[in-house]
């Protein structure tokens, strides 16, 4: 006799599918996840329960050198200076939903489960997408851009990306940082602590997005939301911020790659004690460095002076350079008034990837579209980690990955399933890896 397909039956399959791909998925499409490399060495503390990571930092070297005449005192060594940076894994959760209807379609045919999983998984990682994306880029508080209008109404303008100013430069290009659909809180500080209008009415859904003005459609706005709010991604259940004070996102470039004009205490050490926790940090619009005529572009000459720096401060060699399309369309703009092409027949425009020899490299510029076009990011990859558990997982302490959706009213007929990926991004080196900041990509225009 056949064995029916039950809901037993389908329990397990429910646990185990699509949990690896997902990671896999989200490395592969992400701009920037892959360049971290994977460490799976993550401790245990049982006293608070918490997963981290600690790292000795070796910021001077145990020694003592001279020259000395014969039958005099050896030098005297100093010791080494170690201190040790702590680095907690973050929470990223992906949730999918389906109503009673369909899970009764799906629960007692294997493939039709795999068929409906299959149209929802890549909706979820398009979303998971999107939030590491703009999480790479941050600095690990949560905020997205500020309110930019005197009133705030539903038809929102924006500005500050990030929620951040470097040079008394604010960063532009806020708008990327938003997905029509999602939800999103306000707060009056860069914590997120408190949030405008707490409870059921915290939180706005992003109706409409206009890149063109910088201007949000939303559902509605919290009381009280004023302007130059800070914005985060949140709903009735909670936010992605610093509230409380506890980080809830993973690290990103303008935290790692920064000389503690945005982040003073990187992973638990401060940089303003120790030096080589420091980028190198170039004004792409000192004009004391470079030339006035286009003061500002991202140039051969501010990327060579740069890498030159790191060199010469922090041993660094990058390998990877990091920009926005603005970036590349400027240091592109920058090679064309050097380069002529003498009697063409015939030839072709644009350019296919973009590079720069820096002594004895060749460097790949890398374009991220939620980049602010006034950041360029020297890297080497080799001071770079991720830190992970076991990867995506759906939650199936229940028994199977489906629960029941509930409201204050009472039990629904809908099921959730919620995964978790537990990670963390880091630097073991900052000194290393260069920023340019305050580019303007219109200079030479």
């Amino acid at each position: 006799m056949a064995q029916m397909t039950d809901v037993t039956n389908m329990d397990q399959a429910m646990k185990i599918l699509f949990t690896d791909p997902i990671v896999e998925n989200v490395v592969t499409d992400t701009e920037l996840l892959s360049a971290f490399q994977v460490d799976n060495n993550v401790q245990y503390e049982k006293s608070t329960g918490g997963r981290y990571i600690e790292t000795a930092q070796y910021f001077q070297l145990p020694a003592g050198v001279g020259f000395r005449a014969s039958n005099e005192y050896i030098p005297v060594p100093n010791g080494p200076v170690i201190d040790n940076s702590r680095i907690f894994l973050k929470k990223a959760q992906g949730v999918v939903e389906m109503t009673g209807d369909v899970m009764g379609r799906v629960r007692g045919d294997l493939g039709a489960y795999v068929d409906w999983m299959e149209r929802a998984l890549p909706d979820l990682v398009t979303r998971l997408n999107n939030t590491i994306d703009r999480v790479l880029l941050g600095y690990g508080n949560g905020a997205k851009a500020r309110v930019n209008q005197a009133v705030p109404t539903v038809s929102m303008p924006i500005d500050t990306a990030f929620g951040a100013s470097i040079g008394g430069t604010a960063l532009t290009n806020a708008i990327l940082q938003f997905l029509e659909g999602e939800r999103i809180v306000f707060s009056a500080n860069a914590n997120g602590n408190p949030l405008r209008n707490p409870g059921a009415t915290q939180s706005s859904v992003v109706t409409g997005i206009n890149y063109g003005t910088s201007t949000l459609t939303l559902d509605a706005i919290p009381a009280a939301t004023a302007d130059n709010d800070y914005i985060f991604d949140g709903d009735v259940a909670g936010v992605s911020a610093q509230a409380s004070g506890v980080d809830r996102e993973a690290m990103g470039l303008l935290g790692m790659v920064d000389d503690g004009t945005i982040l003073a205490t990187f992973q638990n050490l401060s940089r303003a004690t120790y030096r080589l926790w420091n980028c190198t940090a170039v004004d792409a619009a000192n004009a004391a460095l470079f030339n006035a005529t286009g003061l500002g572009a991202l140039t051969e000459d501010v990327l060579m002076y740069a890498d030159q720096q790191n060199m010469i401060q922090g041993g660094g060699k990058v390998d990877l350079i990091v920009t926005s399309y603005d970036g590349i369309r400027s240091y592109v703009r920058s090679l064309r008034a050097a380069r002529n092409i003498n009697d063409p027949r015939q030839w072709t425009g644009g350019t296919m990837g973009s590079s720069i020899m820096l002594g004895d490299r060749e460097i790949n510029l890398k374009a991220a579209r939620k980049m602010p076009p006034e950041l360029c990011f020297g890297l080497q990859r080799s001071t770079f980690k991720r830190w992970e558990l076991e990867g995506y997982q759906w939650d199936d302490k229940t028994g199977a990955i489906w629960n029941r959706v509930t409201d204050a009213s009472g039990r629904k007929d809908a099921f959730f399933a919620v995964g978790n990926w537990y990670f963390q991004t880091g630097c073991l080196a900052p000194a290393k890896n260069f920023r340019v900041h305050k580019i303007n990509p219109a200079a030479n225009r």
